[in-house]
């Protein structure tokens, strides 16, 4: 009896000591979850359908929004490097849209509403291709599918056969190659060069790690006993020693001896003022320019006629689209001069001596700059910096090209 009443004690000052034991661990626990919160898990790349205003601005200094994580660090910054190009020397606006799925079925839609809701382009009261000139290369990964969008500026049946023809040459090959970052990188440099005409991009036709300009291992550095002083005269050698076989080699391949193929008799070369009859009034016109020179060899026995034909090195007349000569004439005209407050405006003519093509557009270039830390103010790439579209107002309606894999 006495041991019960001494348990029954023992109980009653035991369950009160635990709660209050529990009740302060509970708020030491809880004070030390404020001083050091949990570290909250990385977001997870969104796949669900996803509508495009839920899609957001490509971040400042990039023209590239991936939603996936399929694309590349490499990749990226070549693509912002031929985008911040284009609008250097065009200032049009490329951009490129990466999602794994989009909500509905019409994916050309969904990427044209996109393209007029961030207004991608140049804005503008004239009709031309200054104007409502942006282009959009939008992939939606897993629904296998690929839009390139261009501004009604540039919307054209000539220029949709372009984009058609990049979309099937360039992108689409690539992703059936599970190779999403060259088929991205390669498309936006496509419409860099076709789209909008531009010659002389200063980034590469592939990705460095593709062509293997850093995929190479490096070996290990060997130790140099002294200073290497004759490499120069073995480079300069080399130089003008593949130079002159370069030249020796087609001299020699141009004017060597050949033969009929029906009679196996020598043939004779023409001199330049014989060989016009056997040349079309547009080959005359090359060799009248001095874009093109043609040899015309003529058998003696049976009069056949053979016309070979040598492209210049230095001219200054380009393909014509129209009619294939080397007829078109070039010239840039400033209507505009660039400062430091406003950028310049230019015209460029386009003129083929051989047929009717004609070709007139206007092209903007940047303003100047006098140093790089007086433009810490100004917007990247024509995108405003506070609220609003980052872009400069463009619309399409819909021109451009498809395709899937």
């Amino acid at each position: 009896m006495i041991v019960v009443i001494k348990l029954e004690r023992l109980a009653a000052w035991i369950l009160p000591a635990l709660l209050l034991l529990f009740a302060a661990t509970s708020v030491e626990a809880q004070q030390l979850e404020q001083k050091n919160p949990p570290i909250p898990a990385e977001r997870p790349i969104a796949d669900h359908p996803l509508d495009f205003r839920d899609i957001p601005f490509p971040p400042k200094q990039n023209w590239i929004v991936d939603l996936t994580g399929s694309v590349s660090a490499e990749a990226t910054d070549y693509i912002n490097r031929v985008c911040d190009e284009v609008k250097d020397a065009t200032n049009r606006e490329m951009c490129v849209v990466v999602v794994n799925r989009i909500q509905g079925s019409d994916h050309k839609a969904y990427a044209t509403n996109l393209f007029n809701d961030w207004g991608v382009g140049s804005q503008g009261i004239f009709s031309g291709d200054w104007s409502n000139n942006g282009i959009l290369l939008f992939f939606a990964m897993r629904d296998r599918q690929v839009e390139l969008i261009l501004g009604d500026g540039i919307d054209s049946p000539k220029q949709n056969k372009i984009a058609d023809k990049i979309v099937n040459d360039h992108i689409v090959p690539n992703m059936q190659d599970n190779n999403p970052n060259s088929a991205m990188y390669q498309g936006i440099r496509a419409c860099a060069t076709q789209l909008v005409g531009i010659s002389d991009l200063h980034a590469p036709v592939m990705l460095p790690s593709v062509s293997g300009e850093r995929s190479k291992p490096r070996g290990p550095r060997r130790q140099q006993q002294g200073p290497i002083t004759w490499w120069p005269w073995l480079a300069g050698g080399g130089l003008i020693g593949g130079t002159g076989l370069l030249v020796g080699g087609r001299y020699y391949y141009r004017y060597r001896p050949r033969e009929c193929e029906a009679c196996k008799t020598d043939l004779i070369l023409l001199e330049e003022d014989q060989d016009d009859q056997f040349l079309d009034p547009g080959q005359q016109l090359e060799e009248h320019l001095g874009s093109v020179d043609y040899d015309v060899w003529a058998c003696l026995e049976c009069e056949q006629v053979v016309c070979h034909r040598y492209g210049s090195f230095f001219t200054r007349y380009s393909r014509c689209p129209d009619c294939r000569y080397v007829t078109v004439h070039k010239i840039e005209a400033t209507l505009v001069a660039a400062n430091y407050v406003h950028g310049g405006k230019v015209q460029v003519r386009e003129d083929c001596r051989n047929c009717d093509y004609h070709r007139r557009y206007t092209y903007l270039t940047p303003k100047l700059v006098k140093s790089s830390s007086s433009n810490n103010g100004s917007s990247f790439g024509g995108r405003s910096s506070g609220g609003g579209s980052r872009f400069g107002g463009g619309r399409s309606s819909g021109g451009g090209a498809s395709g899937s894999w």
